[in-house]
């Protein structure tokens, strides 16, 4: 099966959703306001989700949606990513997820952890960063120039935390939720090796715009 991309309605570059690399099979779902986003770089979402109160105009006629009342427990986001799983969708990139309301963002890292436990993989992107999340796992990323790598703890602990290929390596570390340890690392090879033994870690990143 195909990816599912969720545009949501946090900030986004209109010209890095335009460039973004969009694949022939994607499922699009445009979560609330994120129509607003879709419809300004002319694209087409196949599915409308959420509660409308970030896109007051009412979703148009030809698209297929999805609409509930506001008062409800799951983010637009989040019903978006519900979504997803119930069609099948195991791969995830979510647009929009970042920038506003902060709580937004954190809520959205928490849909992160939702898919990860569902099996899936969830990434967020925008026109700086990468944000994702491991557990009890290895993952190789590709060097990018200008740009850095950070982990952190998501759940309380991360046991068993190695990082090579960085500037500052990791072998078995422990990283905590109430300590930054992981911040601002370097990719120096062609590629970096993170793993995480047990525990959620996360994974970010991110440029730096002065590079």
């Amino acid at each position: 099966m195909g990816r599912c991309v969720v545009i949501g309605a946090g900030e986004l570059d209109q010209k890095f959703l335009q460039d973004f690399s969009w694949r022939e099979q994607d499922f699009i779902i445009c979560a609330d306001g994120g129509f607003s986003h879709a419809r300004q770089a002319g694209i087409r979402p196949d599915l409308l989700i959420g509660d409308q109160d970030s896109y007051s105009e009412g979703f148009p006629q030809g698209i297929p949606a999805l609409t509930c009342r506001p008062e409800k427990d799951d983010s637009d986001m989040m019903l978006a990513v519900k979504e997803g799983l119930a069609r099948g969708y195991r791969d995830f990139v979510l647009l929009g997820a970042t920038g506003g309301r902060f709580d937004h963002t954190l809520a959205n890292l928490q849909t992160i952890a939702y898919g990860l436990a569902h099996g899936a993989f969830v990434l967020i992107a925008d026109r700086d960063n990468m944000i994702t999340m491991l557990q009890n796992d290895t993952v190789v990323l590709p060097r990018i120039n200008g740009y850095y790598l950070s982990v952190f703890s998501y759940t309380e602990v991360c046991d068993g935390v190695s990082l090579e290929g960085v500037k500052y390596p990791l072998q078995q570390a422990r990283l905590t939720n109430w300590f930054p340890l992981g911040l601002s690392n370097e990719i120096l090879a062609e590629s970096a090796r993170v793993t995480v033994q047990e525990g959620i870690l996360v994974i970010v990143v991110s440029k730096d715009r002065r590079r």
